[in-house]
């Protein structure tokens, strides 16, 4: 089993208007500047996310504009990123999403972190008519089957939460076998709404025989409070495997109070892609008799070179990504320079960055001008590879984000702290499609 990784090159015509977002500009000559623009919390609940993300957010749009590499390539253009800080909270966010689109006028909003942005911004978002790449959440608030008008211009990529509800269905029914029902706890927010009605559509589509398909049992919870929510808990405790839908803070919770029930304790939980670093694993885990995690990763960083022409690909993302880390000396740390390296969170923000640039290189060798339109028009005339990842396909207004993750186990150290184990996949990036073959149906 291999260790994973939880978690550009930009070519730019010189135009004598860059006419993105109305064509307005900031910072110099009309056209010399490419403005984008997120809302990144590095304060309040959600920081520890937040933080790693927007520091190498920055540290990315300073390397693309200083590197001797890129120079010639952006042809005496800069990139400019603004970045407000809403703290975690939604109103806020909101707030600051609406001022880079009417009063920053960014050419693209690129990078939002937090379910509690796209929910709050839905409206905002859907109706902008401005190119919105990539959101660092899985939130379904993002997904549209298919996108029409101003929708098309979210262009989402990490794994949907529905769309990973479906793989949480189809990874319990094939790796484990002869299972005869599956625990789903779920929470009321919108994340565990979304991969609840994601584990829902994929059980409807198994068309197996009653007997030969597992019952799945439904429980809601309000609080990440593990010791409120011992009888949601304790209605699971006989299932076979338990399925922990929601973000960090429920997670934890999920499986502390899964740790404290007896019968419970013991049976494998699968979680989302969101708790897939060792920082969220809960002390409990690595306690004897607790049960294993299993969860999706959508980063793979350490294939074995020479595998395939996507790992060679997803190896040389990688590459450019640690040669970023180690080259930055004004948002990065010293000391938390080998810490980057493994970091999701970081990753996740050169993916987004180095996503949005595909539709510059494709308008670059098209040569067609730089309008909303034509880099719509860009991203979804082919599918677009994602950095250190798989790839997401945009055409006919398809907006339901990766469906390819690799399926991994939290291995516990041999001594310390849970935040000291280790991530191994158990089984490659394979998609829905391929997972449903698997189980015959």
């Amino acid at each position: 089993m291999k260790r994973v990784g939880m978690i550009a090159m930009i070519v730019l015509l010189l135009l004598p208007l860059f006419v993105f977002a109305g064509g307005q500009q900031e910072g110099g000559a009309a056209g010399n500047v490419l403005h984008i623009g997120a809302a990144i919390c590095s304060e309040g609940a959600y920081a520890l996310v937040g933080v790693p993300y927007g520091n190498f957010y920055k540290a990315y749009v300073d390397y693309i504009n200083q590197a001797p590499e890129y120079k010639d390539l952006l042809k005496g253009r800069t990139i400019k990123a603004t970045i407000y800080d809403d703290k975690g909270d939604g109103a806020a966010g909101k707030t600051y999403i609406e001022k880079l689109i009417n009063d920053d006028k960014v050419n693209a909003l690129v990078g939002i972190l937090g379910t509690w942005n796209v929910v709050a911004a839905k409206y905002e978002l859907e109706t902008a008519g401005i190119p919105s790449v990539y959101f660092g959440t899985g939130s379904s608030a993002q997904m549209f089957e298919p996108a029409s008008g101003n929708q098309r211009y979210m262009m989402g990529v990490q794994p949907l939460y529905k769309t990973e509800g479906r793989l949480m269905y189809l990874r319990a029914t094939t790796y484990f076998k002869n299972i005869k029902s599956i625990g789903v706890i779920f929470s009321t927010a919108d994340d565990g709404l979304s991969l609840k009605a994601g584990i829902e559509t994929q059980a409807a589509l198994d068309k197996r025989p009653a007997g030969s398909k597992p019952t799945v049992i439904y429980q809601p919870i309000g609080s990440s409070d593990a010791a409120s929510i011992g009888p949601q808990i304790a209605a699971v405790q006989n299932c076979d495997v338990i399925i922990a839908a929601g973000n960090q803070a429920y997670f934890k919770a999920i499986y502390s109070a899964a740790y404290a029930n007896s019968v419970a304790r013991p049976k494998p939980v699968i979680t989302s892609y969101v708790n897939i670093a060792p920082t969220n694993i809960p002390a409990e885990a690595v306690n004897p008799g607790a049960g294993e995690i299993y969860g999706a990763a959508w980063v793979v960083y350490n294939e074995k070179p020479g595998s395939s022409a996507e790992a060679d690909r997803r190896l040389k993302d990688y590459l450019e990504y640690c040669k970023i880390v180690d080259w930055d000396t004004k948002y990065i740390p010293a000391s938390e320079k080998a810490a980057y390296k493994q970091n999701a969170y970081a990753m996740s923000s050169y993916i987004a960055v180095k996503t949005f640039l595909v539709g510059i290189q494709r308008l670059n060798a098209s040569g067609k001008p730089l309008t909303p339109q034509n880099y719509l028009e860009a991203m979804e005339s082919q599918r677009v590879p994602i950095a250190i990842s798989g790839g997401v396909n945009y055409a006919r207004g398809s907006r339901i984000g990766l469906d390819s993750l690799s399926f991994v186990k939290y291995q516990p150290p041999a001594s310390g702290t849970a935040a000291d184990g280790t991530f191994t996949e158990v089984d490659p990036m394979v998609s829905i499609d391929e997972l449903i073959t698997r189980l015959g149906g």
